[in-house]
């Protein structure tokens, strides 16, 4: 397969709509093709509230750079019909292959079949796990040990200053076939080995509140001394803090009772339990920065340049920063 070249990488947009909403989007110097680069999307569904937003965001840069078509497809979890979605993809001829795996290993093969026709591959929002034999030529996602390290390691300093002690952790993690949530675990294991402290069980919630639910219930009665609970996404939070509530363990910082609580992504209900104290620190899934950035290297990807994987890093959210301008300015959901 033929590749389309760039005349020129960083010509930036600057009139009519499109260099309007170039300006919209922070002003992106967005790479410029002579030729339309086709983009195909092998995306795992719509369920999830990032999932859809990084789809809408995605669509809106690429409209603002102009020369960007993307062709999306939808495997609604799973696994088979995704893999199913990228060879067709490959077979029309697409310039890029972007992945967003639903299983971190079972994503090699269809890599491995892009690399074989000759396309360049992109993982965007979930890594392809480190031991796959095939790996995609970029990822482009949210740094998942950092959220989970950056947010742990706020609550610890938080305990610390508090004169609490820390020991026993309880850690929700999300589902094992994604290495957004394996890597989250090795964050707080990180962040916890730098303070002696002891993840006493991991709780496999499934990104499902439900889920989170019915392991947390039973883990606090076996664990009585935990103070702490570090969740692998904000998106199970109603289960757990039905869980604390009815454990009598929901109470805003300060009480004697609070149980130390961080958290990842910053959704709506991560904002609203950080304003009450509840909750003690949530480091954001900045969706913006990674659709912004994927976008602006497919041109270079289709052109054959080389990248090293693109982790972004957002900030820490806490009760005390949450309504600061700047971090608001952040938020996508």
């Amino acid at each position: 397969m033929k590749i389309k070249k760039l005349t020129s990488r960083r010509n930036v947009l600057k009139g009519g709509a499109a260099g309007a909403a170039a300006l919209a989007f922070g002003g992106t110097n967005f790479a410029f093709a002579a030729d339309k680069v086709t983009v195909g999307m092998a995306w795992p569904g719509m369920q999830d509230a990032v999932w859809s937003t990084s789809h809408k965001l995605l669509n809106e840069f690429a409209d603002a750079a102009g020369n960007i078509e993307l062709v999306f497809t939808a495997a609604d979890m799973d696994v088979a019909k995704q893999s199913s979605d990228a060879k067709d993809l490959i077979s029309r001829g697409v310039d890029v292959l972007l992945v967003f795996p639903i299983d971190s290993k079972a994503i090699s093969s269809s890599l491995k079949r892009a690399r074989d026709a000759g396309i360049p591959s992109m993982s965007f929002l979930r890594q392809v796990h480190a031991d796959a034999k095939h790996q995609a030529d970029v990822f482009v996602g949210i740094d998942a040990k950092w959220q989970q390290y950056s947010s742990s390691k706020t609550v610890f300093e938080t305990m610390k200053k508090d004169g609490a002690p820390i020991g026993d952790i309880l850690w929700v993690s999300g589902d094992l076939r994604d290495e957004n949530s394996r890597l989250r675990g090795v964050g707080l294991q990180e962040a916890a080995a730098e303070v002696g402290a002891n993840i006493v069980q991991d709780i496999v919630g499934n990104w499902d509140p439900a889920q989170a639910a019915a392991g947390l219930a039973p883990a606090l009665k076996a664990y009585p001394d935990v103070n702490m609970i570090s969740v692998a996404s904000d998106v199970m939070m109603t289960g757990v803090q039905q869980v604390l509530q009815d454990a009598g363990k929901w109470h805003p910082h300060g009480h004697p009772d609070h149980m130390y609580y961080s958290s990842v992504d910053v959704f709506p209900i991560g904002l609203e339990n950080l304003r009450s104290k509840h909750l003690d620190a949530d480091t954001i899934f900045d969706v913006k920065g990674m659709c912004r950035k994927a976008v602006e290297i497919m041109p270079r990807l289709a052109a054959g340049e080389k990248f090293e994987d693109i982790l972004i890093q957002g900030p820490v959210f806490t009760p005390d920063n949450v309504d600061s301008p700047d971090l608001q300015d952040q938020l996508w959901a």
